[in-house]
């Protein structure tokens, strides 16, 4: 989503650089409020203490290993589909390093040990956890009635 999303949103901004145009215009907030609504996507998912870090952790090992291909082998990256939004733009900054700092942002909740504990302290012991498993009705309940026909209380 950061590829696609900053990779729609650069040739957009270099046309409104080159035309002489501002953030006021239509165009300009178009593209802003998409960086903004992006930004904000990444923030929360580097900083959500709720989230699992593989989330952000995947989508930070992504960009790096994107940034990598796109600066190692060139031509390899090219051959992404164009009829994907922004790929050309992605391809841009991807080879210009923009990405690295997002990455790294998002790799870091990996290596913070707190996120990886829970916040139950007292946890759940093992009957608990069996306790849990199975109603105390499933136990006492008779097989269940063949499909299409109601069982009938007595």
């Amino acid at each position: 989503m950061v590829l696609v999303g900053a990779g729609w949103a650069q040739p957009r901004l270099a046309d409104l650089k080159g035309a002489g145009g501002s953030f006021t215009q239509a165009d300009g907030l178009v593209t802003v409020a998409a960086l903004c609504a992006l930004a904000l996507v990444v923030g929360i998912a580097a900083v959500a203490p709720r989230l699992t870090p593989l989330l952000p952790g995947v989508a930070g090992l992504s960009l790096l290993g994107a940034s990598a291909v796109a600066v190692v082998r060139p031509a390899l990256a090219e051959r992404v589909p164009g009829f994907v939004p922004g790929t050309e733009g992605a391809l841009l900054l991807a080879q210009l390093g923009v990405f690295l700092p997002v990455a790294v942002v998002l790799v870091i909740p990996l290596l913070v040990p707190s996120r990886w504990v829970s916040d139950d302290p007292a946890g759940v012991t093992e009957e608990e956890y069996f306790d849990g498993l199975y109603d105390e009705d499933y136990e006492e309940d008779p097989a269940p009635a063949p499909r299409g026909r109601r069982r009938h209380a007595a």
